[in-house]
């Protein structure tokens, strides 16, 4: 985790999000702004959350726990996104693990200075319930798209949506379970878009060769956001 960006730059990062336009006092003194390292955990199950955060860049991995102790990919978020409102509400949730897939940045409230004042917004309470329900929404046609649309439709459209710099870098098991699909059944398609050109096997992962037909696959699953 950094949290070295300059009073300029946060400035910036705060304008051109509209951030503290969600709030009807000033937010400042709470806030800041943390940059995650790749593969870097954002939140765990144990902590004991004080914070809201608002992802501003990269794309970040919710993940459940089961009672047994394993972990679950439930989605991939990527801007905006906001996370820590049910502990905001509750403060002795316990909150779901967040890892960033990539480099993510996020804006974060210290919420222990100003937890009253947040719980009595009203500006701020509309944003969390906009913010809920259009990430509801995703995560219900995520699931409609994976049970409406063939594999090979769905992997082409996650690898163009997960992809950084041209490379989807990412476990092929949490992939599989993203996509409701057997790890076999995954290794297949990979296979196959490798033997027609459109994707290449390299170290950091596989690399997109042909944009095009990868775009004309995933053109079929209609995965516009509801905002």
């Amino acid at each position: 985790m950094q949290n070295n960006e300059s009073r300029s730059d946060i400035d910036k990062i705060l304008k051109d999000s509209d951030f503290l336009s969600h709030f009807s006092f000033d937010i400042r003194p709470y806030l800041r702004v943390v940059t995650y390292k790749k593969g870097e955990y954002i939140i765990r199950d144990t902590d004991h959350l004080t914070r809201v955060l608002y992802l501003e860049t990269g794309t970040a991995k919710l993940y459940g726990i089961h009672k047994n102790g394993r972990q679950s990919l439930i989605n991939f978020f990527t801007p905006p996104a906001f996370f820590g409102v049910p502990e905001l509400f509750e403060e002795n949730k316990k909150p779901f693990p967040i890892v960033a897939q990539t480099k993510c940045r996020f804006i974060e409230v210290d919420t222990s200075g100003c937890r009253a004042r947040l719980l009595q917004d009203a500006r701020f309470l509309r944003f969390c319930c906009s913010m809920a329900l259009k990430q509801n929404v995703a995560q219900n046609r995520k699931y409609m798209n994976l049970a409406a649309y063939p594999s090979r439709n769905n992997f082409a459209a996650s690898v163009l949506r997960l992809q950084s710099g041209g490379i989807l870098s990412l476990k092929y098991t949490e992939l599989a379970e993203y996509l409701t699909i057997s790890y076999r059944h995954l290794m297949q398609l990979i296979t196959e878009m490798c033997s027609e050109g459109i994707l290449k096997r390299v170290p950091k992962g596989l690399q997109i060769l042909d944009w095009k037909s990868l775009e004309d696959l995933a053109d079929e699953v209609h995965e516009e956001k509801p905002w």
